[in-house]
């Protein structure tokens, strides 16, 4: 699409629609996630330690994994499938403490990353570039986890059909590890639209580009999205969406307690921190009972 028209005049009606609200849980014009330009800055946001833009901070993963590890108390070599692994941060620690680790990403350059690292070092982990709604395992792990959001990230539908897919994954008994966004998480995104000119090599493109980022709320869902338009110079422009549902205590128990796992505890982080009221996160173990 162009906001051009064939005389070389800029259609304002296409402008319009460029900042109109979709609707709930509508398609953009691609995966964010397996973008070839943007899939590869993502690997770099994951790998920047400064930030917690696209992974943790390595500090906070190994607290994380040292305490998770703690509280589950499982034997060494329990499975343990790592689903949005990313490069493997995660799952190298886990692997470290002694789980045998499958890690899954639909991103292929942070896979690519992961598997070099394994090799370099002599990791036996397995990884995967998939997308993890077409996982097919069936009574294989321990462990499924599930950090940084992920479960927020999909339609109602997709993670209805993920944690139906996790459920089947796990061997009876076995644990989901997991976070999700509270409405506290967006205390400092209430900015509706702003827009910035991108000199070349940005997050979003390698050309010079226009960048106009909106945020909506469907309060009703209890969903958020963040939408992105990309305007290039030719007047081509292409839209992503990053839809983010939150959570409360009572939300997130119902969620599990409809797919058939117990949620054991919950907590501020996935490092212990005991829950907070107007926390940002929540994180949990459940255990699958059926």
């Amino acid at each position: 699409m162009n906001l051009f028209s064939a005389e070389g005049f800029i259609d304002f009606s296409k402008l319009e629609k460029i900042s109109k609200k979709p609707k709930l849980f509508a398609k953009d014009d691609g995966n964010f996630w397996q973008d070839p330009y943007i899939s590869e800055h993502l690997l770099y946001a994951h790998l920047d330690n400064e930030t917690d833009q696209g992974s943790r901070k390595y500090n906070s993963v190994i607290q994380a994994v040292n305490w998770l590890t703690s509280y589950l108390k499982l034997p060494e070599n329990s499975n343990l499938l790592d689903l949005g692994c990313g490069p493997g941060l995660y799952s190298e620690n886990f692997f470290g403490q002694g789980y045998n680790v499958t890690g899954i990403d639909i991103n292929p350059h942070s896979i690519e990353y992961a598997k070099n690292q394994a090799r370099e070092f002599g990791y036996p982990i397995k990884y995967k570039c998939q997308d993890y709604l077409e996982i097919d395992y069936e009574n294989e792990f321990d462990v499924v986890t599930l950090i940084y959001g992920d479960l927020c990230v999909l339609s109602h539908q997709d993670r209805d059909l993920l944690l139906k897919k996790v459920k089947k994954a796990l061997k009876p008994g076995g644990y989901l590890v997991c976070d999700v966004f509270t409405k506290f998480y967006f205390k400092n995104q209430e900015k509706e639209q702003e827009w910035y000119i991108s000199e070349q090599d940005g997050f979003w493109h390698e050309e010079e580009h226009l960048l106009l980022q909106s945020h909506f709320k469907y309060k009703k869902e209890k969903v958020r999205l963040d939408k992105y338009t990309i305007v290039l110079k030719d007047g081509s422009w292409r839209t992503h969406h990053i839809w983010k549902h939150y959570f409360n205590i009572k939300r997130a128990i119902d969620m599990m307690e409809q797919h058939g796992f117990l949620v054991k505890d919950y907590w501020s982080n996935l490092r212990g921190k005991p829950y907070e009221k107007k926390s940002s996160w929540i994180g949990m173990i459940a255990q699958k009972t059926q």
